[in-house]
């Protein structure tokens, strides 16, 4: 059901509690002088809540004092104030019984509902303000609702503020949960700043257990970062069910929007107990005299009128309440002095079983509202979009109170306290700009922003792979403990160690009982998928393919033939143009040309050109392409006689033994070389390697070894001057650990494993291992396996050609265009001797004619 239809049945229901409603409060103002127009507004709250009792009373102070000061004015504002009771329903209700009963002009509504967006469309339709004091989200924008005035953060400055504390920590991702309703939903859609793992929805009415029940699955994750965005009464069923279920303790990290946090003062004790450690936004009002005097007349006023309000202190919804009646009695006034003749004027709509007033004045009187520019309690007041949007975030950290320790704005990000006598702020980190924070637990100590726990990980290894120095397993016959060592273990234990948060674990080596590998390495990584190993280490690739096969015959790459066949016409094109002009051979039909073009730059290939050249600046041209075409050439010669020879070696393997490791993918390696009946030995180490390859298939040995490239490099290490790998070309990623899906460990280590990679300490840790000074998990040893030829190998060639046939055909451009200026000046000397000669003739002339 559209929007239409929803708004069409909910004036039907509303319009029948008419009878139920009742007044709150007399108004405000009492109305005595009839000299002066009366401006109604509505007030909408809930007058239970304290944020109601605030802004109920600061509006009344806003009026007084607004009015004690312009005392000539000729418009008074009259508040009709009624009691929604924090009911959407009761809410529209309410706000159709005044427009019934009384000349509206605009309505204030102190609440944060979906019934505000109804509200919203209520405005357009009668043509008067709805000024809301919360912010209700992207949903209601201006366009879509241009009587709607909005107090409160944007969902897309919100994000950014979110997204600015979650990188001054350095976490990577964090968890969100928000209410699912209109007011909180929006930030789903517009966080971008930031990486979500995961987002839970929770509903007002969700009951103890189900909350429990979700804070539980988030406990089971990995990830201990919650930006939470919800209204203030959920977000306290929340933070008490997170305190009994131990996520309000160190290495937890609690963000919550101004959502939360500007109501954090309203909060239960126990509520606010369990929030200690929470880092929380909301609007900064700046200090002011104005400020600080009108809190204390505040506090003074209410102290004793309502006893309730006698622990509570000034919020910024009545700070901003005060100022927006500031610009409504302004812009009330300025409607009077500039448009007198539209205030009395009104018509009458029927809306549902009841006819209620439409302003004439509305469109008016908004746009005087959203002209509105003056310096109030809270600071600059200006509206931007229909939207008062503070300028600046107060970033707080609730510990035993509200500590503020730092700022937020969209220009500048994070800003500290000092932020105005800190002249070498930009040089420092976001994190060290703010004050000391004090997390959940009452610690110091940055959550890192993913725990285990507790939980000691369950990490699977290959047993007895053969290749001790990469990864081997090895048990005392004695205390039977087991030993796992080798490059993978180095490795993985170097980057646990770097990562900013303890990971206990315990290596379990995947054997059976008579220490044989328990099934293939497929049924090794399965265990992880089946959750009997929290993650594998080992010689395990990132890919399914994990062999290497004979890749075509193609001497040279793709671009590089391109860009050769690219210079062929360049330069048969350059010859052209300069020669065209003075030499007949290159001129002709247009066909003929272009055939001269092509066929002159290709007879390069075998120096079969005959056409003479006459310009100095084509033989120049022709002098670097040729030699270009001499080093190509003779380089796709050597390359292809290269790889022809190794592909005859490998053809003739074919008809020999051929040995393989034990754990290797052999039937589609096999398929992928195109063995014909092949003879296959399996082996186990790079001494058996060895050996079998020493022997030779006429002597129960192998010709050649097929496995995957990191063992093969190990065998290298060890035999490096016996044997060579003859082609590679493997379509695996490398070794990698083995994590589940979703785990934040993957990141984590890969990023450590980059680190160690940057510092140069898996060099030392090949070194140690395989004693060698090059990686040897470089893609190919170029000695022995010749590869194709590329771009770059020619690219200094390229460029030489390429400015040389550019510099000729510029050079030609230019003496072609001086010779035309020449040829036109000369013609234009010629043309006045001419003249010349001509006027001398007519003087001539008119001197015999006159003489005669």
């Amino acid at each position: 059901m559209d929007f239409a239809r929803k708004a069409k049945w909910t004036f039907f229901v509303v319009t029948t509690l008419f009878s139920l409603v009742q007044p709150l409060s007399t108004n405000h103002t009492s109305i005595n002088d009839t000299a002066i127009e009366m401006i109604h507004v509505g007030l909408i709250l809930d007058a239970q809540s304290w944020v109601g009792k605030i802004v109920d009373s600061c509006i009344s102070m806003a009026i007084s004092d607004f009015y004690s000061q312009n005392c000539h004015y000729q418009t008074k504002l009259v508040v009709h104030t009624r009691d929604s009771g924090g009911d959407p329903l009761l809410l529209l209700s309410q706000a159709l019984v005044l427009l019934e009963n009384f000349k509206l002009d605009a309505i204030i509504v102190a609440e944060n509902s979906a019934g505000v967006k109804i509200l919203a469309e209520l405005g357009s339709r009668v043509k008067i303000p709805i000024i809301s004091l919360f912010a209700a989200g992207l949903s209601l924008s201006s366009f879509e609702y241009p009587h709607l005035i909005q107090i409160g953060e944007d969902e897309s400055s919100r994000d950014k503020a979110v997204a600015a504390i979650v990188e001054a920590f350095s976490w990577r991702s964090a968890i969100l949960i928000y209410e699912d309703n209109d007011s909180a939903r929006p930030i789903l859609s517009s966080v971008t700043g930031f990486r979500l793992d995961q987002h839970v929805a929770l509903l007002t009415s969700s009951t103890d257990e189900e909350i429990v029940e979700q804070l539980m699955k988030l406990r089971s994750l990995q990830m201990t970062v919650y930006v939470v965005h919800m209204s203030p009464i959920l977000a306290s069923r929340l933070f008490l069910n997170a305190k009994q279920l131990g996520m309000m303790t160190q290495g937890y990290a609690w963000i919550t929007t101004d959502m939360i946090t500007n109501f954090m003062n309203s909060m239960d004790p126990s509520v606010f107990e369990s929030m200690q450690g929470v880092v929380g936004f909301k609007p900064h009002i700046p200090a002011s005299k104005e400020l600080r005097r009108f809190a204390i007349r505040w506090r003074s006023k209410n102290l004793n009128e309502n006893k309730n309000l006698e622990e509570m202190e000034m919020n910024v919804y009545g700070i901003w309440s005060y100022d927006m009646v500031w610009a409504v009695a302004t812009a009330a006034e300025r409607v009077m002095t500039r448009h007198p003749h539209i205030l009395h004027q009104e018509t009458r709509l029927n809306m549902n079983f009841t006819t209620i007033r439409s302003s004439e004045s509305g469109l008016v009187f908004m746009d005087e509202i959203l002209q509105s520019r003056f310096k109030g309690i809270s600071g600059g007041f200006q509206l931007t979009n229909g939207r008062l949007i503070p300028k600046e975030l107060q970033i707080v950290n609730v510990f035993k109170g509200e500590r503020i320790i730092g700022y937020w704005n969209p220009g500048n990000g994070i800003t500290s306290l000092m932020k105005q006598e800190n002249h070498n702020e930009t040089n420092l980190t976001s994190s060290s700009k703010l004050e000391s924070v004090i997390w959940p637990g009452g610690t110091m100590n940055i959550p890192k922003g993913c725990s285990l726990h507790g939980k000691r990980l369950r990490i699977g290894v290959p047993a007895n792979n053969g290749f001790r120095e990469i990864i081997s397993v090895t048990r005392d016959p004695r205390t039977n403990e087991t030993t796992v060592t080798g490059y993978c273990v180095d490795v993985f234990k170097e980057a646990v160690q770097s990562l900013g948060y303890e990971v206990h674990y315990d290596f379990i080596p995947f054997e059976d009982a008579n220490g044989q590998m328990a099934g293939t390495y497929n049924d090794l990584i399965l265990q992880v998928y089946y959750k009997n190993y929290d993650a594998v280490m080992g010689d395990t690739t990132i890919l399914a393919s994990r062999f290497p096969y004979v890749d075509f015959l193609m001497p040279l790459s793709g671009d590089l033939w391109i860009t050769t066949a690219a210079f062929f016409i360049l330069t048969g094109l350059v010859i052209w143009f300069i020669e065209r002009p003075i030499n007949e051979e290159f001129q002709g039909s247009l066909c003929e040309q272009i055939g001269m073009i092509f066929w002159y730059s290709f007879s390069t290939l075998v120096f079969a050109n005959k056409e003479k050249l006459l310009s100095h600046l084509s033989k120049f041209v022709v002098i670097i392409w040729v030699f270009v075409v001499l080093i190509i050439t003779s380089s796709y010669t050597a390359t292809l006689a290269s790889m022809l020879t190794v592909q005859q070696v490998e053809l003739n393997l074919k008809q020999d033994y051929v040995g393989y490791h034990c754990g290797f993918l052999l039937s589609r390696a096999v398929s992928n070389l195109n063995f014909k009946n092949p003879r296959l030995k399996p082996y186990k180490s790079a001494e058996e390697y060895a050996d079998a390859l020493g022997r030779g298939s006429n002597n129960g040995g192998v010709s050649a070894i097929v496995d995957e490239i990191p063992y093969l490099k190990v065998f290298l290490a060890k035999y490096p001057s016996d044997y060579t790998i003859s082609k590679s070309n493997t379509t695996t990623g490398g070794f990698g650990f083995v994590f589940p899906k979703g785990s934040p460990l993957v990141q984590d280590i890969s990023s450590a494993i980059m680190r160690l990679r940057e510092e140069e300490k898996l060099q030392l840790m090949e070194n140690k291992w395989f004693r060698s000074t090059k990686s040897i998990f470089t893609d190919q040893d170029t000695r022995s396996n010749p590869s194709r030829l590329n771009l770059h190998s020619f690219g200094g060639l390229f460029l030489v050609t390429g400015i040389s046939s550019t510099s000729a055909l510029l050079l030609c451009l230019f003496q072609k265009t001086r010779a035309i200026i020449i040829r036109k000046f000369k013609f234009f000397l010629n043309s006045m001797d001419s003249v010349k000669d001509y006027l001398k003739v007519r003087y001539i002339t008119t001197l015999t004619i006159l003489f005669n």
